[in-house]
């Protein structure tokens, strides 16, 4: 049998991780899936897949403004690496909302130079309504959420009702899950109708070393403004 490289077992294992969370569905299956998983959700599956997601996601929402006042929204913040991000380039006012209390419990965690990450932690099922306040956020960012038996395009009415006019948006959304929920067109739809504005869809990579030929390994981000 051939022996396996350091980077073969490392897709492997990303692979696998992956499977079992595409085939997950439902608010309740997705909660037991990301109670086991938060412990080692960083030291595992994001250092052993090289996920870059989380950073294309802040590039993309960082260069869609050139001052941003007001408070910022992380959706399906997990264990707080867009959080993180976001801190390192200057944003201190960061809400996260995410279905998993043990993810939330790792976010909690997080500090940048001495301080929370986050202000405030919402667990929140986002199929639904949530306790959001109209009109709270500047800025709402997501990596992960817009996913395989996670959230659809529906999802976003609920955002741009929790946003403030003219709020700027970087959405990560799976490629494939992209496509087959219809996410272009529905976006469309809200663009042409004055809800949103500025939509661009930028394709990135969601692993450092991707598959050209696998949606999978590649995020569209909607990039847009509240209308």
């Amino acid at each position: 049998m051939t022996k396996q490289t350091p980077a073969q077992s490392d897709a492997r294992k990303r692979d696998l991780a992956l499977e079992k969370a595409y085939a997950t569905k439902g608010p309740e299956a997705n909660r037991e899936l990301y109670a086991s998983w938060a412990p080692t959700y960083e030291s595992g599956f994001i250092v052993d897949s090289g996920y870059v997601y989380h950073q294309e996601v802040v590039k993309v929402f960082c260069d869609s403004f050139s001052e941003l006042s007001g408070p910022v929204l992380d959706v399906g913040c997990g264990t707080g690496v867009i959080g993180g991000e976001l801190a390192k380039m200057g944003l201190s006012v960061i809400d996260g909302i995410d279905i998993s209390p043990e993810m939330l419990a790792e976010a909690a965690a997080k500090t940048h130079n001495g301080r929370p990450v986050y202000r405030k932690l919402i667990e929140a099922d986002l199929t639904g309504r949530t306790e959001l306040a109209d009109g709270a956020y500047a800025g709402v960012v997501s990596s992960g959420a817009f996913t395989h038996g996670i959230l659809g395009p529906e999802t976003i009415s609920e955002l741009l009702r929790a946003a403030s006019p003219g709020a700027r948006f970087a959405l990560g959304i799976n490629s494939a899950h992209f496509k087959e929920f219809g996410f272009d067109q529905w976006l469309d739809k809200r663009r042409s109708d004055g809800h949103i504005a500025d939509l661009e869809f930028k394709l990135r990579p969601i692993y450092g070393d991707v598959d050209e030929d696998d949606p999978n390994q590649w995020t569209r981000i909607a990039a847009f403004a509240a209308g």
